[in-house]
């Protein structure tokens, strides 16, 4: 198999364009497979079973603080507890596309689908999901570095 890497300033950041024979839908589906592997998952726990289960950190929407431990909301809904206090959580999070917004909550930047300026100099974000959380005062210059 030959591969050919080209770059395009045209595309969006994080997308790659990989273009495969028609007969070659093997090669499509190990490609996709050593993708999803190459993900950065983390350990949850789930609540249901009290088992470990891996979940991708792209599949994260939200992160809140309970107690001592972190809540951990996914794209589909599913809900997992993630063993650590939110102060030591959000080092796992920030690098990969997170940012903390209040005292209790920590968002995925690609799941906000809108946002607002309210009273008291905060900013109201609407996730794709549908649920709207507020952004404190502290928090919005961390927010306003994230979009630029």
């Amino acid at each position: 198999m030959k591969l050919i890497f080209k770059t395009d300033r045209n595309m969006a950041i994080e997308t790659a364009l990989i273009f495969t024979h028609p007969n070659e839908q093997d090669v499509k589906q190990q490609i996709e497979i050593a993708i999803q592997k190459n993900e950065k998952t983390i350990t949850a726990l789930n609540t249901l079973n009290n088992r470990n289960i891996q979940v991708p950190i792209q599949a994260i929407l939200i992160v809140e603080s309970e107690e001592r431990m972190c809540n951990l909301r996914l794209t589909t809904g599913a809900m997992y507890l993630y063993p650590k206090r939110l102060k030591y959580a959000e080092a796992d999070f920030i690098n990969n596309g997170f940012i903390r917004i209040n005292n209790q909550t920590i968002v995925n930047i690609k799941e906000v689908q809108q946002f607002a300026p309210t009273t008291n100099a905060r900013i109201e974000i609407t996730l794709s999901d549908g649920s709207t959380y507020f952004i404190s005062r502290h928090y919005i210059k961390n927010f306003r570095r994230a979009l630029s």
